[in-house]
């Protein structure tokens, strides 16, 4: 069985606004809403856990049920970082036995409302497969690294940034938690640097330049010109 952790409790500091961005409207929905949507067109059976913020718990539960009235979706609280909300949610799996072998995973950022379902579900089998799998893109742009006072280029030939959806065996999650917490260091950035320093090996399938994370406002205005291409595209079919 699929598995799906939308991971919605942060702050958006550097979005701006009078409330986090996952609970803003982009194409008449809550951002929030996009990428778990995408999954239960996939998988309409799956459970879906939404993990928020306690500031806007009551509220965007609410809004969730009311929008997705036929999901089995769970609501859990998150935590200050996004590393502490990948444990809350795993603290939520191991109470429901979901971090076993016939399980696999998924934790996927709210802010990135675009995953397809071909991406989505090339990432679960992955996954399922050789039991931890990330997505990503190669990059495009040229790269330094500071070196003190001065720089110095590096090859991007073998560089990918990373997105999400990034998938995990249940079983593979548990030995991964029992060895190390993915709060024990602030360098776990996602799950994947968590799973792969916990000492498993982390498969890296083919994203989307797509699935575009919204981060500032610049992205959000990205992301509405791209519903209006979508919708356009649709009616010429």
């Amino acid at each position: 069985m699929w598995i799906w952790v939308q991971l919605a409790a942060g702050i958006g500091s550097r979005f701006g606004g009078t409330r986090p961005k996952q609970f803003y409207r982009l194409g008449g929905k809550p951002l929030v809403a996009h990428a778990v949507e995408t999954f239960l067109r996939i998988a309409p059976e799956s459970p879906a856990i939404i993990v928020l913020p306690i500031s806007h718990f009551a509220e965007a539960k609410r809004l969730l049920t009311h929008l997705l009235p036929k999901a089995a979706l769970h609501f859990v609280v998150g935590g200050a970082t996004r590393s502490a909300s990948t444990e809350a949610a795993l603290h939520f799996l191991r109470e429901m036995e979901l971090l076993k072998e016939p399980y696999t995973i998924a934790f996927h950022d709210a802010a990135r409302p675009f995953p397809s379902e071909e991406l989505i579900e090339r990432t679960y089998q992955v996954a399922t497969e050789k039991g931890a799998a990330v997505c990503g893109v190669p990059v495009s742009s040229s790269l330094r690294e500071w070196i003190g006072e001065t720089s110095r280029a590096l090859p991007r030939e073998q560089i990918w940034e990373v997105q999400t959806p990034q998938a995990f065996r249940g079983d593979v999650l548990q030995a991964a938690w029992s060895r190390l917490s993915p709060t024990a260091n602030s360098l776990f950035t996602d799950e994947g640097s968590w799973v792969e320093a916990a000492g498993f090996p982390v498969s890296l399938v083919a994203g989307e330049t797509t699935n575009l994370k919204i981060t500032y406002p610049i992205d959000w205005e990205v992301a509405r010109a791209w519903l209006r291409q979508k919708k356009k595209q649709a009616s010429y079919k």
